[in-house]
């Protein structure tokens, strides 16, 4: 407890400026947390992709000039 206790003392001592950018940083931890964990590791995914003999960079550059 004696960390959240000195975390509190330092956001009372703040100005409004940093504690708004303290919230928002909270904000995106939280978001981050919400993103379900991938089924396949990094690895997992090379390994998977690397018979494909289409150019996926390619692909996506394409799709994104489609969609203007």
């Amino acid at each position: 407890m004696k960390l959240k206790e000195a975390m509190k003392k330092e956001i009372e001592e703040m100005d409004i400026d940093d504690v708004l950018l303290l919230y928002e940083q909270i904000k995106l931890l939280r978001r981050r947390k919400s993103y379900p964990e991938s089924r396949y590791t990094l690895e997992e995914i090379l390994e998977l992709t690397s018979t494909s003999k289409s150019n996926w960079s390619e692909d996506v550059i394409n799709e994104r000039q489609e969609r203007g």
